[in-house]
């Protein structure tokens, strides 16, 4: 019954991929990407890494799906006159790419399947290392404490991305989302579902580090509530960016590198972390830099104000 499963949600992988490259419908090939996305969350969850299936079905299904979807109406928005279809002409060098691609993908499942089951030498010693910091969750543990580095330039790489986006459409007249008008339902839902989805980002923060989850799920799932209230019109584009804004935009860059200089300065390491109270202090900095920015980028805009009721 498990293999079953398991060649269905891979056939189903393979069929939803083709479909996303070659239809004919640009709004259909965005709307099967998400669905891709949610199926290979899917995938990584039967194969027991949790983490990735929260990033995914979060980042790479909820977050870059909503970006993909306003790309496509400001797209309609510049060419109404045209439909937005993508090119049909083929490259010769497609076939290329797509043998290169595929060879790639057959060397990197080849060398998972002949890697060693056992723990290496690394591994061991940072599983060694990971019990005198409190953590429970190896992940969180690798990306604060060894590859914390790695973790810091994420933050300044997404944020490069923001400052590159605004950069670009700079000039642009921003368009802002409908007024909320008199919709009780969607009051509603929206009082129903954004706590909700609150608590729930609150609760990846705190479990992430025992259990799967932590700062970029978290961040993720929050700028759901963003994207809600920019859809409902709750929240609106602003072409300035006040300090309520700017401040919480680069918190997580900030704190993640004040404490890894007060470190330095009290004699540890670079970026070390003295304890687990500054894990959930730099988790929950880095989780509110992180939606704020997917949200800026969802609004297309260097700020956010009230919406007019």
């Amino acid at each position: 019954m498990n293999l079953a499963i398991d060649a269905l949600i891979g056939l189903g992988l393979v069929i939803l991929a083709w479909q996303t490259i070659s239809g004919r419908s640009l709004f259909r090939g965005i709307v099967l990407f998400v669905v891709f996305g949610l199926t290979m969350a899917l995938a990584w969850a039967r194969m027991g890494a949790p983490d990735l299936a929260l990033a995914e079905a979060a980042i790479g299904a909820g977050v870059t799906g909503a970006l993909m979807l306003v790309a496509y109406r400001r797209l309609v928005q510049l060419h109404p006159e045209e439909p937005a279809q993508p090119n049909r002409r083929r490259s010769r060098l497609a076939l290329p790419i797509a043998a290169l691609a595929a060879g790639l993908v057959a060397v990197i499942g080849l060398g998972a399947v002949s890697a060693e089951r056992e723990p290496g030498m690394a591994g061991l010693a940072v599983m060694s290392e990971l019990a005198d910091t409190g953590l429970g969750n190896p992940i969180t543990g690798v990306l604060l404490k060894f590859r914390n580095l790695d973790t810091l330039l994420e933050v300044a790489v997404l944020l490069a991305a923001f400052l590159a986006a605004r950069t670009v459409f700079a000039d642009e007249e921003k368009s802002p989302t409908p007024p909320r008008g008199d919709l009780p339902l969607v009051g509603a839902l929206l009082a129903i579902i954004i706590p909700l989805t609150i608590l729930v980002a609150v609760h990846l923060l705190l479990a992430g580090s025992r259990e799967p989850g932590g700062a970029f799920q978290a961040g993720a799932v929050l700028a759901a509530c963003g994207v809600l209230l920019i859809l409902s019109g709750r929240l609106q584009p602003a072409t300035r960016m006040g300090l309520a804004v700017g401040l919480p935009l680069v918190l997580g860059l900030l704190v993640f590198s004040l404490v890894g200089l007060a470190a330095l300065v009290m004699g540890a390491p670079l970026l070390a972390l003295p304890g687990l109270w500054t894990v959930y202090l730099i988790e929950t900095a880095m989780m509110i830099s992180i939606a704020l920015t997917l949200v800026l980028l969802f609004a297309g805009a260097s700020g956010l104000r009230r919406g007019d009721s």
